[in-house]
């Protein structure tokens, strides 16, 4: 899907987060626009790589980090570029979504007692109020869209 037909365009910083993801592939997304709310976002860059980032926001400098310390758009940007994880290949992204064959065979999430199974995103959903969904969704909706470009005969990208 395109950056424009996304929830996370609509958010707080959803103009600022154009600038990165605008020409990319979205090949997931949860994120709830209002006057406080998230993104979270896998593409497919141009250059290749893939990329993931969630950000949050509020309505005011009391729930909106980013507003608080009074950063401006090319200073969101540059937070948000710092933060993303970039994945350089599909190798990369399986391995980050736990979907690496050598992993799939015992693929396992966060729980209380073994926080630190699968990959950082999932640690940190767990750790920050408790594994939801997204975790097991993007790598679910990842997994189709690899297997897509393989269908399309498409280059893949190492």
């Amino acid at each position: 899907m395109r950056w424009e037909k996304t929830v996370a365009s609509e958010c707080r910083y959803g103009e600022v987060a154009a600038s990165i993801f605008g020409d990319a592939e979205i090949i997931w997304e949860n994120s709830e626009a209002d006057y406080q709310g998230f993104a979270n976002v896998l593409a497919h860059m141009p250059d290749g790589t893939f990329v993931h980032y969630e950000w949050t926001y509020g309505s005011c400098s009391g729930c909106d980090e980013w507003e608080a310390r009074g950063l401006n758009d090319e200073e969101v940007e540059a937070e948000m570029r710092g933060a993303m994880a970039v994945l350089p290949n599909k190798k990369a992204l399986m391995k980050y979504l736990h979907l690496d064959p050598e992993y799939v065979k015992d693929m396992s999430y966060p729980t209380a007692n073994t926080p630190h199974n699968g990959s950082l995103p999932g640690m940190m959903r767990y750790l920050c109020g408790g594994m939801s969904e997204d975790f097991k969704n993007m790598a679910e909706a990842a997994a189709t869209y690899i297997k897509e470009l393989g269908r399309k005969r498409l280059p893949m990208i190492n």
